[in-house]
Order: C-alpha cells, then sequence, then structure tokens
C-alpha cells in the first residue's frame, strides 16, 4: 500500500520493488496495490497469509517499524473502524478488510507491517529515516514468509 508520489507514503511500493530483486518461495506474491486498494479486498481470500506494507503513524521515531496483526474478529469489534488508523491514504487499509471480511473473503492470517514516516510532502525519495529502516522491514517480511 502506499502513494509513491508521498514520499515516505512510497515505503509499501519501494518495498515491493525491493523484494522483486530477490529470489522469493514459490508460493509467494507480490503485489503493488498503491492508492487503489479495493481490488485486493477481491484477491487476498485465496492467500493463507497477507502482508501489507504500508506508512503508519503513531507518533514514534522515523523509520520505526510495526508488526500489527488484524484478525475478521479485531474488524467486526469495530463497527466504526475508528479504534485503530493505519493507512494515510484514501484506500485505507482498515476500510479494505472490513470489505473483505463483508464479503466473507478474509484470509487466515493478515499481518501489516509499517513504517513511522517522516515527511508526506510530494516527492519521489523516501526520508534517509525511512530509507536507512528498509532493511530491517525486509527482514521482518522475511522472516513472516518463512
Amino acid at each position: 500500500m502506499g502513494n509513491k508520489l508521498k514520499k515516505d507514503d512510497g515505503i509499501g511500493p519501494y518495498l515491493i520493488e525491493e523484494l522483486e530483486k530477490r529470489v522469493l518461495p514459490s508460493n509467494v506474491s507480490l503485489m503493488d496495490s498503491g492508492i487503489s486498494g479495493f481490488k485486493v479486498a477481491l484477491e487476498i481470500g485465496k492467500y493463507d497469509k497477507v502482508i501489507f506494507v504500508d506508512a503508519i503513524q503513531r507518533g514514534k521515531q522515523p523509520g520505526q517499524a510495526y508488526r500489527i496483526t488484524l484478525s475478521k474478529e479485531d474488524l467486526s469489534r469495530s463497527s466504526s473502524l475508528t479504534s485503530f488508523t493505519v493507512s494515510l491514504h484514501e484506500s485505507d487499509l482498515e476500510r479494505i478488510l472490513a470489505t473483505t471480511a463483508l464479503i466473507d473473503n478474509y484470509p487466515k492470517e493478515v499481518v501489516v507491517i509499517g513504517c513511522e514516516p517522516k515527511d508526506l510532502s510530494l516527492g519521489l525519495s523516501l526520508s534517509r529515516e525511512v530509507k536507512k529502516a528498509v532493511s530491517k522491514i525486509i527482514d521482518l517480511i522475511l522472516d513472516e514468509i518463512k
């Protein structure tokens, strides 16, 4: 998830590009949903585990990585979807996952790996702090797909 035109919000697409350079297990698929993530709601049910990578603002140090799991039950307990905020763009992750749950297409496991952004202004490059976190985030992702 993410908008490549808004600096650190582009962490998701940036990581997809980095992961495409690696040899991954044959049962792993990469998908850059960008900011039009609603197509994801129709696709993710066929997977056992789905890992989203996105910019997450929690008021911590820029570049800090987060791992969050979101179950279908988590979403059902949050009818207004305001108890947690994950995504920074139009197609926010909560709504995509809620849609997925409503159409009974929720995968067995959903993991969100996020990174605290520093700069969300217009631009194509990641901030120094977020770029420095890329290798750690890749390690988190690789641990998830083992």
